[in-house]
């Protein structure tokens, strides 16, 4: 009970993540939305005089209260907020602004002549000239603020708003259900049971292709867990009785029985979310430029259009005199250009960065690229493919060739068609490099696993076939040439996973009482002689269990048709027993909503039934009298684009320094091969972000580029006191704490994204320039009554027309 309270509630909490963004921004676009028509005609009607039909100031009067007062709510509440505390803000101006102007207008409508049927807005740039009849109105600037600022504002909460969905995207990728495991022996049972329900001690279930439920230690079985998700490494890690499992990593291969040694928020998983959480908390809100300016310059307009009043009253001069000309103080001041500065440049900014593929958070970010003098990249994923890939095949003579060489092509061949059964990543990586180079198949039976070692089978001829860890074959005693031994050597110190074959001349199996049933299957029965074409093929778009259902439907309902599909390796292994061309097999999992895509087919009497991997492991002697085919240097590579991203962001004057779960050896050979001098090796997820903070004390602005879940924590620390880059190829978490996200996983993106963002910093500033630029000149000539407000509120609008063209500038950015 307390297990499911627990699990209840932390998916409450999971939910609630960032719903008060989102209100905010329901409640902003509500505003804007229902503000802008109302704008729309005000501005009409004062700016456009054929429009002026009579009695049109009295429509412009009360057209503009659901705008300056229902609309501008937030502004004013704030504005009040800084208020009780003796200061001022933007806000202080923008509330002001509105507040004089409709105050003002409403009496020059009701006292000072404005609101006589008939009268049209006219300008004059002495204010005096214009006062014989009427007093002016300018409803249409505040207006304009409110609407301009709205939208500004909602585009700020809109982008903020995932931010906070950090550790829902945590739990999103943890298993939803487990297979418990009750009784033994003879006695056992098998229970699907939500996950969270699972207990410490608690016996589940794990099928290839599943995710691991929780953390724990294997009981039973051996496999493959691929764990790049939580520890960023490429290569998939052997799990067998006794290895510590983490919930969720993905299984790739063999069953697993495992038994749960943490469950809930003890998790790995969860101490992860909990780090990001903790690190968000601690992110310090950069006070915008903006604020910063008009902390001191609210303040001051408000005394000068204060001293302007006295002066003018002072002097002798008619009240309404005086309060035109304290009015034009405050209407000039009035920062509408100010409160577009930031937004209009973010919004031309961030909308050519997203042509680019790179989705900047909010403009604190851009003013953090400022300083940022150091850079972390992830291994995995960010720097190199993510995917484990053949790059050499080395001969017995020591001879390291390519993959497309003749002699190479032979060895692949071979050892292809002995590793095709197998779904490990190593094997699978082999399977594809003979599949792209269209090597022939060599039938195989009697194919066996040797947990942890390699596979064995026998070719047509009897002969025996070995793939499997150099050391296994070494102890078997197949004859591995020094100079073979020396290269295989070289490639392990670069970081690479080399695995061989070899061949056993004569080789005669001698069944026990413990291998008959794999001795009775090794000859091929009448049914697998009469036909039968096996085809092997790729099915994308697969995300769960019932994905992999449907499609065996599908395909089941074609008459003499057996499908085998395999979530994990995204494939379907298709018997026929009536012969379907490609194209109509492809037809029916593409009308099941998937994308199929044959990769090979071949007789079903080519592989017998056994050329699958058994549980039974072939007894072999201690000493082997066999000869090495060939040895195969597989490792994650490196993207052309890394060594240019490295080079771009020297020249912005960044230090890079790889980080990396991954051991030292494949985290030095990737950094020598993209330039790169600094390397954190060996890294776990928590000792990430400790290494962003210890640079942050060191003095650093660090910026974090990575796409993993294991990247998360990392992230946002690094956005306490620089930033966070995440690749949008990656895991939702990562993007999720992150300050920018790089829809591209191209690495020159990260480039890219601090040049363009300093190129929107800079503009926002030259905005910020113009934006008190014509204070500077025109608040003089409204002081000494020079200047009409109609005239204020066409410079504001001229302000605020150079900010826009300023911003828009950044279209032609790279």
């Amino acid at each position: 009970m307390t297990t499911e309270t627990r699990h209840t509630s932390t998916d409450t909490e999971s939910e609630h993540l960032g719903d008060g963004l989102l209100r905010r921004a329901a409640d902003l676009r509500n505003r804007f939305l229902v503000t802008l028509p109302f704008t729309i005609i005000v501005l009409g009607l004062s700016m456009v005089p054929p429009l002026q039909f009579p009695g049109w100031q009295w429509v412009v009067a009360f057209a503009s209260l659901p705008v300056v007062i229902w609309g501008a709510a937030p502004f004013h509440r704030a504005a009040f907020q800084a208020g009780r505390h003796g200061s001022s803000t933007m806000d202080t101006l923008v509330s002001l602004g509105v507040i004089a102007s409709s105050l003002w207008s409403w009496y020059a409508l009701l006292f000072g002549g404005a609101g006589m049927i008939g009268m049209r807005m006219h300008m004059s740039l002495i204010p005096a000239s214009s006062h014989a009849t009427h007093a002016d109105i300018y409803f249409e600037g505040a207006c304009a603020i409110v609407t301009f600022l709205l939208a500004g504002r909602l585009m700020e909460a809109r982008t903020r708003y995932h931010s906070g969905d950090a550790l829902r995207s945590l739990l999103e990728l943890g298993a939803k259900d487990a297979i418990l495991v009750e009784g033994s022996g003879t006695d056992r049972q098998f229970r699907t049971i939500p996950a969270a329900e699972l207990r410490v001690g608690d016996l589940f279930q794990v099928r290839p292709g599943d995710k691991v439920a929780t953390d724990g230690i294997v009981e039973e079985g051996s496999s493959a867990l691929d764990t790049s998700l939580m520890t960023g490494e490429s290569l998939p890690r052997e799990v067998s009785p006794g290895s510590a499992v983490t919930g969720g990593t993905l299984n790739t291969s063999g069953a697993l029985i495992v038994r749960a040694t943490a469950v809930g928020s003890e998790t790995q998983l969860a101490h992860i979310g909990q780090m990001i959480t903790e690190a968000q908390a601690t992110k310090a809100p950069v006070q915008r430029l903006a604020d910063r300016i008009s902390s001191v310059f609210v303040p001051t307009i408000i005394v000068l259009s204060l001293l302007t009043l006295a002066g003018w009253l002072i002097a002798g001069a008619g009240v309404q005199s005086a309060i035109t000309a304290a009015v034009a103080v405050l209407v000039v001041a009035c920062p509408c250009a100010l409160g577009l500065a930031t937004p209009t440049a973010l919004l031309v900014g961030s909308g050519k960065a997203a042509q680019m593929g790179i989705l900047i958070s909010s403009a604190e970010v851009l003013e953090r690229t400022r300083s940022i003098d150091t850079i972390l990249l992830d291994k995995t994923g960010t720097l190199t493919k993510g995917a484990m890939s053949l790059e050499s095949v080395i001969l017995p003579d020591g001879s390291a060739n390519s993959p497309d060489s003749q002699s190479s092509e032979d060895a692949l061949s071979v050892t292809a068609s002995l590793e095709s059964a197998s779904e490990h990543p190593i094997a699978r990586a082999l399977t594809a490099a003979a599949r792209e180079r269209e090597l022939p198949s060599h039938p195989v039976r009697e194919l066996r696993n040797h947990p942890g070692l390699g596979v064995s089978a026998l070719a047509e001829d009897g002969t025996l076939l070995l793939a499997g860890r150099v050391s296994w074959l070494r102890d078997l005693g197949i004859s591995l040439p020094q100079s073979a031994l020396s290269a295989i050597s070289e490639a392990e110190a670069t970081g690479a996973t080399v695995v061989a074959s070899a061949r056993v001349e004569g080789w005669q199996e001698t069944s026990s009482a413990g291998d008959t049933a794999s001795t009775q299957a090794s000859e091929p029965t009448q049914e697998d002689e009469d036909g039968g074409i096996i085809v092997d093929m790729a099915v994308g778009g697969m995300t769960c269990a019932s994905c992999v259902r449907r499609v065996e439907r599908k395909l089941g309902k074609l008459d003499g048709v057996q499908a085998q599909v395999n979530l994990a390796t995204e494939s379907a292994r298709i018997t026929l027993k009536h012969d379907y061309s490609d194209a109509q097999l492809e037809e029916v999992v593409k009308a099941a909503g998937y994308e199929p895509q044959v990769r090979s087919r071949r007789l079903a009497s080519a592989q017998a039934p056994t050329a699958t991997l058994t549980p039974q492991t072939r007894e072999l002697p201690e000493h082997l009298d066999g000869v090495l085919l060939g040895a195969f240097v597989v490792r994650d590579t490196v993207k052309e684009s890394s060594k240019d991203a490295i080079a771009q962001l020297k020249a912005l004057g960044i230090t890079p320094t790889l980080l990396t779960g991954d051991h030292e050896s494949a985290a030095r050979f990737v950094a020598s091969q993209v330039g790169i001098d600094s390397v954190i090796a060996g890294v776990l997820p928590q000792d990430k972000r400790d290494a962003v903070m210890r640079l942050q004390e060191e003095g650093h602005q660090v910026a974090m580029v990575g796409d993993g879940v294991n990247d998360a924590a990392a992230l946002a620390q690094a956005s306490t006191q620089g930033l966070g880059i995440a690749m949008g190829s990656g895991a939702d978490s990562a993007i999720a704490v992150a300050d920018m996200t790089l829809v591209s996983s191209d690495p020159t993106m990260a480039a890219a994204a601090i040049r363009i963002s300093r190129a929107t910093l800079k503009v926002i500033k030259e905005n910020l320039f113009w934006a008190f630029f014509y204070n500077v000149i025109m608040i003089p000539l409204a002081i000494f009554g020079l200047l009409n407000p109609m005239l204020a509120s066409a410079a504001m609008a001229m302000s605020s027309v150079c900010v826009v063209l300023n911003s828009m500038r950044l279209r032609r950015a790279h």
